[in-house]
């Protein structure tokens, strides 16, 4: 054993035990049959603890992975990237805030939750919905999973193998979420976005040094793979699949939607996403490029079978292989502050939207967050069992743009919910099971049957956008009342924005339920 495979043994087991005392005492303060206070921090999250958390979620493995393998395969195009990921702040204060008032109004925890009730309380809305967001948050859990273990299996020289690693990780995830609940999540968020932020800031700058200096490793990869800095202009149907994905898909995957119920205040939520915004450009895009670009240029020597998400362990296994057992611990923390989040998001989902309904009032509310404890634990083992299968060994943003695309399902009745008050019940239903069959369908195999122009994601959107707007204009309409409760809700909140459309038919009243 090595002094590197020493040290990232040793630290990953301190980190553990740490998370494992936050969990401890999470749990003491945790209201474990309250959901509010139990999934979503009692909507208490004040600017710090939320732009840790928004920050940590962003960051995730994907940062320290994901991004920089990203750049260094596909090259100048993934720089778009960087453009629609600061495009979060202006969605959030244009729809953000609508689904965190709508939450606080209406004691909202799932997306579901929202999406149903405007539907007329329509119970297969709710449960279409939810099942979008169990498949969505699957593959996102499997990249957590799949980015630590890829990156403890290279610094440790395979030392610790990549199935061991993620039976490790979900052991301790199994732990930490069933005990520590949303405010072990936000207090681990708070304190592990600033050391992960650090990290890739001075491995970006390691690099530069590794490379010669700044002029030196940009001469050195433009030299070494020129057509990387070249941007391809025959693909701008996969520009606008990615600006989807990274714009609207990114803030509707669940665990993400349910942050925005996190805030103790509307300005606490624009403020904390535009500067996590910020923070997520400077570290994951720009640093991710550095790091990327000048690889192209260095005197790496790949292993067979290598992989582009293994690039940064790579480099530290290289260059300065002691350095390369922090950065397992590193990736090992972020990828434990997103699946926990993600873990914890699934349970509030089957809790709420297929448990509850499917057994009736007649359970208790203890009785079903026991239940969502034991889900949390069979989601962690079908996770695994899919992240050592061949399929959840691939790259980390195929994955991702999986879990990403899927969320766009939720798009057009949000819009509906928020928006428009035409929207109906059928049009909402049909819209997700369609757009979101299709997607999978096409990520799974059948795309070659389709124009490759456009992405999967994008051709699902494309389905559930027709069908939502042709089978609402077809239908009745959501009953007055719910028009009420939300348009006319949000009319009096958001007067500047609303549509002439939605004060005509939207009256200004303010029922309370839920």
């Amino acid at each position: 054993m090595t002094m590197t495979t020493l040290v990232a043994i040793i630290g990953i087991a301190c980190y553990m035990a740490i998370t494992l005392a936050v969990a401890w005492l999470a749990s003491r303060r945790n209201q474990k049959s309250d959901p509010d206070d139990w999934f979503i921090m009692g909507r208490g999250a004040n600017l710090f603890f939320l732009v840790g958390t928004l920050f940590a979620t962003w960051f995730s493995t994907f940062a320290f992975l994901g991004g920089p393998g990203t750049f260094f395969g596909k090259g100048a195009n993934w720089l778009l990237f960087g453009f629609f990921n600061s495009m979060g702040p202006l969605l959030i204060m244009f729809i953000g805030t609508r689904i965190w008032r709508l939450g606080k109004e209406y004691n909202f925890i799932t997306p579901a939750d929202l999406l149903s009730c405007y539907y007329d309380d329509s119970r297969r809305v709710r449960v279409i919905t939810a099942v979008i967001c169990v498949l969505a948050l699957f593959p996102y859990v499997a990249i957590q999973l799949s980015g630590i273990a890829i990156s403890v299996q290279s610094l440790t020289e395979g030392f610790v193998s990549y199935s061991t690693a993620i039976f490790g990780i979900a052991a301790c995830v199994a732990i930490y979420a069933i005990f520590g609940g949303s405010r072990a999540v936000v207090w681990t968020d708070a304190f592990q976005g600033f050391i992960f932020a650090m990290l890739l800031i001075g491995t970006a700058i390691l690099v530069i040094v590794w490379s010669g200096g700044w002029e030196n490793g940009w001469n050195s990869a433009i030299e070494a793979r020129p057509e990387q800095f070249l941007i391809d202009h025959g693909q701008g149907g996969s520009y606008v699949t990615l600006m989807l994905l990274w714009t609207f898909g990114w803030i509707l995957t669940p665990h993400l939607w349910q942050r925005l119920y996190m805030a103790n205040s509307a300005k606490t939520l624009v403020m904390s996403s535009m500067i996590a915004s910020f923070l997520s450009l400077i570290v994951i895009v720009i640093c991710g490029a550095i790091i990327g670009f000048f690889a192209l240029g260095m005197p790496l020597q790949l292993p067979t079978g290598f992989t582009p998400d293994a690039l940064v362990p790579e480099i530290y296994r290289q260059y300065l292989p002691l350095m390369g057992a922090v950065l397992v611990i590193a990736v090992f923390a972020a990828g434990m502050s997103t699946v926990d989040s993600q873990v914890i998001s699934a349970s509030s989902i089957f809790t709420r939207d297929l448990y509850s309904p499917l057994v009736g009032p007649s359970v208790s509310l203890e009785r079903s967050m026991s239940v969502g404890r034991w889900f949390e634990l069979a989601f962690l083992i079908a996770v695994v069992a899919f992240s050592l299968s061949p399929s959840g060994r691939q790259l980390l943003v195929p994955l991702a743009s999986i879990g990403v695309g899927i969320a766009l399902c939720f798009l057009m009745p949000l819009i509906g919910a928020l928006f428009w008050p035409r929207a109906t019940e059928p049009a909402a239903f049909w819209s997700m099971l369609a757009g979101g069959s299709v997607m999978l369908a096409l990520q799974l195999g059948l795309k070659q049957h389709l124009p490759n122009i456009i992405g999967a994601p994008l051709w699902g959107f494309l389905v559930s956008a027709i069908l939502f707007y042709t089978i609402s204009l077809r239908t009745p309409a959501v009953s007055a009342r719910k028009q009420a409760m939300f348009h006319g809700f949000l009319a009096s909140r958001f007067p500047e924005t609303i549509s002439a459309e939605s004060r005509r038919d939207a009256p200004h009243s303010e029922i309370k339920t839920i």
